[in-house]
């Protein structure tokens, strides 16, 4: 999710002379501004772009000017005051963000291009590619794009890649995430043994997939492991190894690299990396419920911020906002989706509504998936995936409104 400049008009200095036998009296005339009406501010969401409205012409004045008065007494000319000059400094061009969050209403929202970024509805995959579905008779769980193919993990823990075909080409058990470059040049994921009620069970294998070959590493001491991120080079994992089963730590491997390497600067469970793998987010180890975020650099270690206000749940690919949801969730949706400068933590954006999901398009534009009507587990739920400029806080609709029961964009 400016006022207008002030318009100066020249004030008219009029010289009135009396005729008399005294002397001439001067009578010096008044220089007057005025200011232009202030534009009215909206906490709707407006639609991107957009025509200005033209600006009226000032109307010229009507008065006479006074009749000059013939005498043949000499005429006094007071000094004219030099009239004050413009500023030439130009307008700030930095936008101001609003003192509270942008009322998204999505159903009145213009329609715009479609996303730039692989999204899904149900098990159809859209968008940054050939529209594909997956075979599949359960729910998806994460998608992802592998150059014109899509790899896609199912409630039943397979994941399967489909090919430009539509046909599954190969299936792999036991497999709960999943995550691509941006690029869809590779793929990470994870397999895990299958639970067993009542036992421990341990072993991972992390894989790096670039359609032409495979790499993988063991982890045999691996609990529990969730893929984060894939940059152009490094995937970046969190785990919970035996002796530490409550507790998650980062990992980033490097594919074809001997083992992992902990990642020390980053404390804490972390929940999102940057694309160039520069800053992380985390919550405090152990989930000790206080719900705050940290930001920091994780080649250095060095605190960007701390928000007990937000949860940081992503980045911009520049990592310079940072994608935030309220601290504490207590319902299906978030009803704020804010944008923090990830140096700072000051609010730059946000807008209210009913999301389900939160991504960052590119540098300048936020893809949410908004609640149009229903809701939550109401058959007749409505959803739509809705566009807002990181400069403007203006929205548009990225598709149309749907009833799909699952949207969501590739990881």
């Amino acid at each position: 999710m400016t006022t207008p400049p002030k318009r100066q008009l020249n004030g008219r200095l009029i010289a009135v002379v009396a005729a008399t036998a005294v002397a001439a009296v001067a009578i010096g005339g008044a220089l007057a501004y005025r200011q232009g009406p202030e534009s009215a501010s909206s906490t709707l969401a407006a639609p991107l772009g957009g025509t200005p409205s033209p600006t009226p012409a000032p109307t010229p004045s009507t008065t006479p000017s006074p009749t000059p008065m013939l005498t043949s007494t000499p005429v006094v000319v007071p000094t004219q005051t030099p009239k004050p000059k413009l500023s030439l400094r130009p307008k700030s061009t930095t936008p101001e963000a609003p003192s509270g969050p942008v009322a998204l209403e999505a159903a009145k929202l213009t329609q715009g291009r479609d996303p730039q970024l692989a999204y899904r509805f149900d098990r159809t995959v859209l968008g940054a590619g050939k529209e594909l579905k997956v075979p599949s008779n359960g729910s998806l769980m994460e998608v992802a794009r592998l150059g014109s193919s899509v790899l896609a993990t199912t409630s039943g823990g397979d994941l399967l890649k489909v090919g430009s075909s539509g046909a599954v080409v190969s299936r792999t058990p036991h497999v709960m995430t999943l995550a691509g470059t941006a690029d869809q040049s590779a793929v990470a994921y994870a397999t895990t043994p299958p639970v067993v009620v009542g036992q421990q069970t341990y072993g991972a294998t992390l894989y790096a997939d670039n359609g032409s070959s495979v790499k993988s590493l063991d982890l045999p001491d691996a609990q529990s492991i969730y893929v984060l991120a894939y940059t152009k080079e490094t995937i970046y994992y969190k785990a919970s190894v035996k002796g530490a089963e409550t507790t998650l730590k980062l990992y980033s491997w490097t594919p074809g690299a001997a083992k992992a390497t902990p990642v020390k600067t980053v404390t804490g469970d972390a929940m999102a990396v940057s694309q160039d793998g520069r800053l992380a987010s985390a919550l405090p180890a152990n989930n000790t419920g206080d719900g705050c975020s940290t930001v920091v650099e994780i080649a250095t270690g060095k605190k960007r911020f701390k928000t007990c206000d937000y949860r940081v749940i992503g980045f911009t690919p520049d990592g310079s906002v940072a994608i935030a949801t309220p601290a504490y969730g207590d319902s299906y949706c978030s009803n704020v989706i804010t944008a923090l400068d990830s140096r700072t933590g000051d609010v730059k954006r946000q807008w209210s509504g009913c999301f389900y999901e939160a991504t960052a398009e590119d540098e300048q534009n936020l893809l949410m998936v908004a609640v149009v009507a229903g809701g939550g587990q109401d058959p007749n739920t409505k959803s739509t995936v809705v566009r807002c400029s990181l400069d403007t806080a203006t929205c548009e609709r990225a598709t149309g409104i749907v009833a799909a029961k699952q949207i969501d964009f590739a990881r």
